[in-house]
């Protein structure tokens, strides 16, 4: 149990050792150390004899707390005691400084505007040091009231930094605070048994107030605390003192300019409001270098979600959702920084400065560069865009190595049309590859179709063959047919995907029974545009395009941003992901592997079945594959192989230009190398080549440079 001595009725003064009390004779009660800060208020109302009822609000209370100075020598400070954290830093007392028997407090009432006597000590006025305005402003000297009872006010949110040169007699009064701060209560003069009590009573303060602040060690004993938003100058110094030993708040900037974070929004309205900062002067900082800032900045590490998530508010508070006068020059700055390949379509209004947009097509040169070790096969596709103007995304794709997509150009326009798909081919051709023998996959459009086919077309044979997502054929026949059975759609899907042609015959078959209308749509689509049994291997095995992965780099650019901003995210998503894949592909050719990770586990699973099989030679490098009887291996239980054409007649081999399971089977039989018969898109190296090229930094905005020719947009 604690000796309490309760004081009222007085006057708080201070003398050479600090704070006591003037005034009649204390009261001594006796309490559990550990009592709560309510019970010991009721004890001391019916003490005091103070009305429970009317004046409980209006008590406060102040301990006298001892601070070491020296060999049995104290400095005393006064605490407030506002809260049970504060009454057990009172309470202890006697167990942390054994010379001290007693615990004594100090009971100050304010009744209808008037203080009672126990704050009738007098005021004082101390000249100390002025820091105005901002953090870098103007010192000069002024005369403020030092009193402990007094806060900082005024518009200009003056910071107060305590002269602490002199004497012992001429330092005024310290206040010793705990975890009871508000915002308003923070002030020069302020002290703290330590820089961990410092931090526990601002985060306690920040808490209650629904800021965030982050605190940084500018030297040994020192600290500063700064908000978390950078445009709020909420700012305070503390220092540890050699007069006690205490740490106090020598400077003080406040209060919040800024407003209240949500708490559910804390952490994100954090993150986009720091990023934001750098994003205005840098906005096309991958997410990979944002999060290497945020460590070295803020201290801590964030996920990749995190930092796109963060990214994308910044962008859309700082350009907008349809920032249609920023793009040229966001373009122009990849031009000259990166050589972006770029083509522009716009209507001039009668002053030809301004024009309203209509389409921008776009390629970075690395993918370029990069798509000359991928397959020579091309996927296009389309997909609306979000936002009031109805803007539509055009992208074409590439196959790497890996089976991953390669984005190779894009597009944005107002409509999806046959002009729109013969400038933007016609792009392709112009600026990203002159390759001869291209595949083109796309879905069976009659705009696509009419352009493909046009004279002088350089997506015709033999310049290219075009082919049709097996997925969009269905969909097609789907919105064409719509009352026939869903069965039908089944079969037509199943007749493209066989690898046998007799298989093919036979679901064609059932189409005609089903659907004779739906057959005769087919019948007039070569076989060949559509049907795996009847390719010859330029489609390297892909029917369908996956959507969703050909757009994934686009739907995390595009979803919450449009137009500039997208094309902002859309360079940080490349940029990450040539940076990603590059990385991989290194640690491939270091472990001395031959193909890529998803080609080598499809290779040694393959490998595994192929041993199960049984090799009969025949003439001219042929060979009768047998497969054993079970279930699994019923589909292609006898297959011919033809080593010189590299062929088999389960069809594999040549569609995907990769031996087969009967390939296979035959290497490991006649130890026959397979590399030889492996094409050069699956090998590791293709794959490091494919990212071998890098993208350049971006300068600062301001130094972006004008859009050459290129008028003032305005969105269509």
């Amino acid at each position: 149990e604690v000796s309490v001595y309760c004081y009222w009725n007085g006057c708080i003064k201070y003398g050479p050792e600090g704070v006591y009390y003037e005034g009649p004779a204390p009261k001594k009660i006796i309490v559990n150390p550990k009592i709560a800060l309510n019970r010991l208020l009721d004890e001391m109302y019916v003490l005091t004899g103070v009305d429970v009822d009317k004046q409980r609000s209006k008590v406060k209370i102040f301990g006298r707390y001892p601070s070491v100075v020296g060999h049995s020598k104290f400095q005393y400070l006064l605490l407030p005691v506002v809260n049970n954290s504060s009454l057990e830093t009172m309470l202890e007392v006697p167990s942390k400084h054994p010379s001290v028997k007693n615990v004594e407090l100090y009971l100050e009432v304010k009744s209808e505007g008037v203080t009672g006597p126990a704050a009738c000590s007098s005021k004082r006025q101390k000249t100390v040091k002025v820091e105005r305005g901002s953090r870098t402003g103007n010192i000069g000297d002024a005369a403020v009231d030092a009193d402990m009872t007094d806060n900082i006010s005024g518009s200009n949110a003056v910071a107060q930094v305590v002269n602490l040169a002199g004497d012992g007699s001429n330092i005024p009064p310290l206040s010793l605070s705990s975890l009871w701060l508000d915002d308003h209560d923070l002030r020069v003069g302020l002290c703290f048994k330590d820089a961990d009590e410092l931090k526990k009573a601002v985060d306690w303060c920040s808490i209650k107030g629904l800021q965030k602040c982050v605190v940084r060690e500018t030297q040994k004993g020192e600290c500063m605390f700064e908000c978390i938003k950078w445009r709020c100058k909420w700012s305070f110094g503390a220092a540890k003192m050699e007069k006690h030993g205490l740490f106090e708040i020598i400077k003080y900037t406040g209060p919040h300019t800024c407003r209240a974070i949500e708490p559910e929004k804390s952490d994100s309205e954090f993150e986009a409001d720091e990023i934001e900062r750098l994003v205005r002067r840098h906005p096309t900082l991958s997410f990979s270098e944002l999060q290497n800032w945020w460590k070295a900045n803020i201290g801590y590490a964030l996920e990749t979600w995190e930092v796109r998530a963060a990214k994308e508010e910044a962008i859309k508070r700082a350009f907008g959702d349809q920032s249609f006068e920023d793009l040229p020059k966001l373009m122009s700055a990849f031009q000259s920084s990166n050589g972006l390949l770029v083509d522009w379509k716009y209507d001039l209004f009668p002053n030809p400065k301004f024009a309203s947009f209509c389409g921008v097509f776009w390629a970075f040169p690395q993918s370029v560069q990069g798509f000359q070790h991928c397959r020579p096969l091309i996927l296009v596709d389309t997909k609306e865009l979000s936002g009031k103007n109805q803007l539509n995304l055009m992208i074409a794709s590439g196959v790497d190595a890996d089976n991953v997509y390669l984005p190779l150009a894009f597009a944005v326009t107002k409509q999806v049309s046959s002009d729109s798909w013969r400038w933007f081919l016609t792009n392709i051709r112009k600026k990203v590859t002159q390759r001869k023998g291209l595949c083109l996959i796309s879905s069976p459009h009659p705009d696509i179709l009419s352009v493909i086919n046009e004279p002088g077309s350089q997506w015709k044979e033999p310049w290219a063959y075009h082919r049709f997502c097996l997925t969009h054929l269905c969909s097609q026949f789907s919105r064409l047919f719509p009352d026939h059975h869903h069965h039908t759609e089944y079969l037509v899907m199943q007749a493209g995907s066989s690898t046998h042609k007799a298989e093919f015959d036979s679901y064609i078959k059932d189409i005609k029974e089903k659907s004779p209308e739906g057959w005769k749509w087919l019948d007039q689509i070569p076989p060949h545009q559509w049907a795996l049994a009847h390719d010859s291997g330029l489609r390297y095995g892909v029917m369908k395009i996956d959507r969703k992965s050909l757009f994934e780099v686009c739907r995390r650019s595009f979803s919450k941003v449009a137009m500039t901003g997208g094309v902002m995210l859309l360079f940080s998503e490349m940029k990450d992901a040539f940076d990603v894949s590059f990385s991989c592909s290194r640690g491939s050719l270091h472990r001395g592997d031959v193909y890529t990770e998803n080609v080598m586990r499809k290779f040694q699973e393959s490998l595994i079945d192929s041993g199960a099989y049984v090799v009969t030679p025949l003439e001219r490098d042929a060979f009768k594959v047998s497969g054993p009887s079970e279930r699994k291996y019923k589909e292609y239980k006898e297959c011919i192989l033809e080593l010189n054409d590299s062929t088999c007649t389960c069809g594999k081999f040549q569609r995907k230009r990769f031996p087969c399971l009967h390939a296979l089977a035959v290497f490991q039989k006649m130890k026959i190398n397979p590399l030889p018969y492996v094409d050069d898109c699956y090998f590791a190296e293709s794959y490091y080549k494919t990212y071998e090229a890098t993208f350049s930094p971006v300068p600062e905005m301001s130094a972006w440079p004008e859009a050459s020719g290129v008028p003032t947009l305005f969105p269509p």
